[in-house]
């Protein structure tokens, strides 16, 4: 039992070192520098931050019981005093019912899209697609929704 234990090891790392190639392969297909995108505050490289428009991405590795899953998330906005947010979080409930593999949701006081998955089996098109989507849909709603419901750009991410 104790080899099984270890080979299970072995192939979560042998997929973590893959999946950190393949995402900054794909980084670098998309046109950012890896020194500028690499944030490596915890001493070894499993996160980067892109940036579009006014979006600011992370894409981040994280351990899961069942397998290391990519996280991507941009931070749309941060809520203060003046937010409604009933309003908001209605509107952004239905705004979640049209956006396809990512979704908006709240920690603390910060609106993020986000959408995670599990690395096994993982992919360079769905690497870069999981990237542009969650650019995408960050750059296109960040603005609108703090030009109708208040609060400030961005936030910090968590």
């Amino acid at each position: 039992m104790v080899a099984a234990a270890g080979l299970f090891d072995n192939q979560r790392e042998v997929n973590l070192t893959s999946t950190i190639t393949m995402i900054e392969d794909v980084l670098v297909e998309l046109g950012h520098f890896l020194n500028d995108c690499r944030d490596d505050r915890a001493g070894s490289i499993r996160s980067w931050r892109v940036r579009k428009g006014s979006a600011t991405v992370r894409i981040s590795l994280v351990d899961r019981p069942d397998f290391t899953h990519v996280v991507i998330a941009s931070a749309v906005m941060k809520l203060d005093g003046a937010v409604d947010r009933d309003a908001l979080f209605t509107h952004l409930l239905r705004e979640n019912a049209e956006l396809t593999g990512a979704a908006f949701a709240l920690a603390g006081d910060v609106v993020l899209l986000r959408t995670e998955r599990s690395t096994l089996d993982l992919d360079r098109s769905e690497v870069q697609d999981l990237i542009a989507r969650v650019q995408t849909y960050a750059d296109d709603h960040d603005d609108r929704l703090v030009a109708i419901f208040g609060g400030t750009l961005g936030g910090e991410l968590r």
